[in-house]
């Protein structure tokens, strides 16, 4: 299973299985320089991709940031998302969190 999530999810609680994925949908402007990082648990969730999906012109023009998790172990944790530059002034524009309640696969819960 896969579920998508958006900024606006955030003050809602979410459940996903071990084995699942939660993409993550932010909008960004990489030209800018800002672009959204992540915080989370390494040991219940796993970075499998991470891509700007936007239009081919005009150059430069805003988009999505996708980052697709997958649930590695069962318990409560929270993805932070940040958006800031690498350099220069670093301190986030934007931040939010998704939590995420990471429940055994279903095959192990019958």
């Amino acid at each position: 299973m896969n579920i998508v999530l958006r900024q606006t999810d955030a003050n809602a609680p979410q459940a996903v299985h071990v084995g699942d994925q939660a993409t993550v949908r932010l909008r960004e402007s990489p030209t800018t320089g800002y672009r959204w990082q992540a915080d989370y648990d390494k040991t219940r969730l796993t970075l499998v991709e991470d891509r700007f999906e936007g239009p081919d012109s005009p150059r430069g023009a805003g988009g999505d940031r996708v980052l697709v998790f997958e649930a590695q172990r069962s318990g409560h944790t929270t993805l932070k998302f940040d958006k800031r530059r690498d350099w220069g002034d670093t301190r986030p524009t934007d931040t939010f969190a998704i939590q995420l309640d990471v429940k055994p696969h279903e095959s192990a819960a019958h």
